[in-house]
């Protein structure tokens, strides 16, 4: 039995966190279950080492480790009871460096029924007798050989004379067999695809016939891309059903491993954003990330926030189309996507009338897929130094929340807020927080100690405008009551409830705070 076997056992809920192609092709000549650090003895060559999710928490002893295994000559490791974004960066860097295979098990799979599974298994499955089980093993082989997605679509086509294509979770086709599809057809089974219940589906082509979707899921839980392939799979005989499962497989392995290096490569620019988002960073240090990731510090930066009204839309969809629609000679575009949105920095020459005019040039095939959706994007000013820039961000996101318009791509390039919330949005993080803790402390530090709920029954006050009966009904207490709790809220923060300006002051600073769900009975 190979990785790739292994990895095809659906049942089992395997994913691959980091390995080199040809390395799946290792062949896995029986399993051990150790502790990490702690290997006790020999461990045979080819072995799957089976290992629980609790390592080392410094990097050394992990390297060490798996440095040992790697000595060894394992097949592969395989970390239980997680998914693949839970186990540490130290491992997955250690692997990196020595070579060895690293799996994810989901909950749902004991350590002890994978150890079974290898042990009993033979040295070839029945399903290799068959026409479609031997053209399996030649899609498998495929992966090992370096042929990737691409040469098991393209052999695929060639023995079934059936059109393929993948399509990746960020909109973009990265592998065809066959007639390439029209951005028609790939608008159809994006939009069939988004939001639908997990499972293969049948959707009319740009021709109006029939062509069966599949999600490549990964984790068991996350969709990473679609396989397409013409026709109707229900009416397809058991062999070809085997051998499409199969191709699946080749494509998860293919774009988990694309999306690990996506990954790699992203998480910079994440920790760069999300500080510039808290407002943590020295001068110094930002301009040290910004070296890194190919920005100029010392030339003006442009923030951009993008997000589309659909939460089932994928970041990567909303990042990628950002890019396509700033990319352009003497510019630099540094994205990354989280949540629901996505932030893009700009550096090189270019103005904000330059970059709203790229909403009326010719649509670019990621555009399509938004049907009858918006994507709001919020423009910054251009900052002059690296201390302007986490301003920028908080300015770039706050517009493209108030983004309002009829048109496919919303524009916001100026902050006008109409809210209290929107203008608390145009100030860093960093700032709101402390705002609100150095009005709300004394009341969230009394509750604490005393197991009341000061915060809600402030909350609840304001938003009855001050009036007592409608604020005591809410909070199921008597009015006396109410007043008693006003009264020590005022003692405890020092201001007078009684008071328009006392009342703003606190409002706000509960508006920095999430809103508590209810109260204590």
């Amino acid at each position: 039995m190979r990785v790739l076997d292994l990895l095809g056992r659906g049942e089992l809920d395997l994913s691959v966190v980091w390995a080199e192609p040809a390395m799946l092709e290792r062949d896995i000549r029986g399993s051990t279950s150790v502790e990490p650090a702690r290997h006790g003895g020999d461990i045979a060559p080819g072995s799957l080492v089976l290992v629980h999710g609790v390592w080392p928490a410094d990097a050394e002893s992990t390297d060490d480790s798996v440095s040992e295994l790697a000595a060894y000559g394992v097949a592969a490791l395989a970390v239980g009871a997680t998914v693949a974004g839970d186990i540490s960066e130290h491992v997955v860097d250690a692997c990196r460096e020595h070579g060895v295979v690293l799996l994810a098990v989901g909950p749902g799979t004991s350590l002890d029924e994978l150890a079974h599974i290898v042990t009993s298994a033979g040295s070839a499955d029945s399903a290799t007798t068959t026409r479609g089980g031997v053209f399996t093993r030649t899609l498998l082989d495929g992966i090992g050989s370096g042929g990737g997605a691409r040469g098991a679509l393209r052999a695929f086509h060639a023995r079934y004379a059936t059109r393929c294509w993948v399509l990746e979770s960020g909109g973009s086709v990265s592998a065809v067999a066959g007639r390439k599809p029209t951005v028609d057809g790939v608008e159809a089974v994006w939009n069939r695809m988004l939001g639908a219940p997990d499972g293969e589906s049948v959707v009319l082509d740009e021709d109006g016939r029939s062509a069966s979707v599949w999600p490549v899921v990964a984790d068991n839980v996350r969709t990473i891309g679609y396989l397409v392939c013409g026709g109707d799979h229900r009416a397809w005989p058991a062999d070809l059903q085997r051998v499409v499962r199969t191709l699946l497989l080749v494509v998860r392995v293919e774009l988990e491993l694309q999306n690990g290096r996506r990954d790699t490569e992203q998480a910079p620019v994440i920790d760069l954003v999300q500080h510039l988002i808290a407002d943590s960073l020295s001068p110094g240090d930002a301009s040290a990330r910004l070296r890194m990731l190919g920005l100029d510090p010392l030339q003006p930066i442009t923030a951009v926030a993008a997000q589309v009204d659909d939460s089932d839309y994928p970041s990567r969809a909303v990042l990628d189309t950002l890019v396509a629609l700033l990319e352009a000679d003497g510019r630099v575009v540094v994205g990354c996507d989280f949540g629901d949105e996505a932030v893009a920095l700009l550096g090189g020459a270019h103005t904000t009338p330059e970059l709203v005019g790229l909403a009326e040039r010719p649509g670019h095939p990621l555009l399509r897929l938004l049907g009858t959706r918006r994507l709001r994007v919020g423009v910054s000013e251009r900052a002059t130094g690296v201390g302007q820039l986490a301003a920028a961000v908080a300015s770039a996101r706050a517009r493209m929340r108030s983004a309002v318009g009829d048109e496919t791509i919303v524009w916001s390039t100026r902050s006008t807020p109409q809210s209290y919330a929107a203008l608390l949005d145009l100030l860093p993080e960093r700032i709101t927080a402390a705002f609100g803790r150095s009005l709300l402390s004394p009341i969230v530090d009394y509750d604490v100690r005393h197991g009341s709920d000061l915060v809600l029954t402030l909350r609840v006050f304001l938003e009855a405008s001050g009036a007592w009966q409608q604020a005591a009904t809410a909070l199921h207490v008597h009015v006396n009551t109410l007043r008693y709790r006003i009264g020590r809220i005022e003692e405890l923060t020092q201001r007078d409830l009684s008071r328009m300006r006392d009342r703003v002051d606190l409002f706000l600073a509960l508006a920095t705070v999430p809103t508590t769900p209810g109260p204590v009975e």
